[in-house]
């Protein structure tokens, strides 16, 4: 046989069967899964490895010993009822004022303090914990990372063909596009399909299930303002986003708390406020202050202004002021 035919013939052969065989059954949805390039151990694994770096990252975790027991609580409760309880789950509040939750492999949740914030009852709380707990039951993760090892492998395949039989190379180069496309972050499915299991589980515990919804319709709303304050779109439809508009949430979230019929759903806005009582709200001083255009870090003693028409954003590592036509100007910490 020739030389090239038999690397297209042993190319083709490949992919069919790896694909055969690189698929599972998913506990939480019941459906077909390609995870062959990364096993449940290797999910803790990677969780555990990237917990430290992530509290690093976010400068502390916060909370005092109340605050953190009533959150972790609430979310071991909610993965209690899940398809996979046997997980050693980990929830932590980030101390960062951006409104944001995701999780890591092997049962790691966060959640931001700018979050709790956000929300205004529990229920809201538990439908953010619960939409996180999904993603780690569905094993979205794993999903992600075998298909960007796939895509490579597929890549590779695509080069043994195309030599042998003269493909043009941007046909490789459009492949190529389409593969870091499709594992750019969760994807529209993914992202839907932890929202379907995340009703499931806040409803098993009795919660109402429009505290998804609700706290859908307040992060667009933040996030809408937080575009017009820095003097950006708020609506963004390029070509590597894929993840689904907050709206396409809102309506699948409506529509899958019509189908749940709870009698006395809990909400618990008294308890949830009682809670976050002294919650810091904005910047944390240790972090910085910003007052205007104006940043003062009292414990750097250090204060200056950005200049007119920068937006500046915050955080544990740097300073960010976005500025026309998308400049920008950081300020961050040296290295020792």
């Amino acid at each position: 046989m020739n030389l090239r035919l038999f690397r297209v013939f042993m190319a083709l052969l490949v992919c069919p069967l790896l694909l055969a065989t690189g698929c599972s059954t998913n506990r939480a949805t019941g459906n077909q899964s390609f995870t062959a390039f990364m096993s449940e151990e290797e999910e803790r694994q990677v969780g555990a490895q990237e917990h430290p770096k992530i509290l690093q990252e976010f400068g502390s975790e916060y909370g005092g010993p109340q605050l953190r027991a009533y959150v972790s609580n609430i979310g071991k409760a909610l993965a209690a009822v899940s398809e996979v309880p046997g997980l050693p789950y980990t929830f932590t509040v980030l101390n960062d004022s951006k409104v944001n939750a995701f999780a890591l492999p092997g049962g790691y949740v966060y959640i931001t303090r700018g979050l709790l914030a956000l929300a205004e009852n529990e229920a809201e709380m538990a439908g953010v914990l619960a939409h996180e707990i999904g993603h780690i039951t569905a094993r979205h993760t794993a999903q992600r990372h075998s298909t960007a090892a796939a895509a490579n492998i597929g890549l590779t395949i695509l080069g043994v063909i195309g030599s042998a039989v003269g493909v043009p190379t941007g046909v490789g180069q459009a492949v190529s596009l389409g593969a870091q496309a499709a594992v750019q972050g969760y994807s529209r499915e993914q992202e839907l399909e932890a929202d379907m299991l995340g009703v499931r589980y806040m409803t098993r515990l009795g919660y109402s299930p429009d505290g998804m919804t609700t706290f859908f319709r307040k992060m667009n709303a933040h996030s809408l303002l937080e575009a017009r304050i820095a003097g950006q779109d708020g609506v963004s439809h390029n070509i590597m986003s894929t993840h689904p508009r907050t709206e396409d949430r809102i309506a699948q979230a409506i529509k899958l708390a019509k189908t749940k019929n709870i009698r006395n759903p809990l909400i618990e806005r008294a308890a949830y406020l009682t809670q976050i009582d002294g919650l810091v709200f904005g910047d944390d001083a240790a972090q910085g202050i910003r007052k205007g255009r104006r940043f003062i870090h009292p414990e750097l003693g250090i204060e200056f202004m950005v200049p007119p028409g920068f937006t500046m954003f915050n955080s544990a590592k740097a300073l960010e002021a976005v500025g026309p036509n998308k400049s920008k100007i950081i300020f961050d910490m040296a290295n020792p």
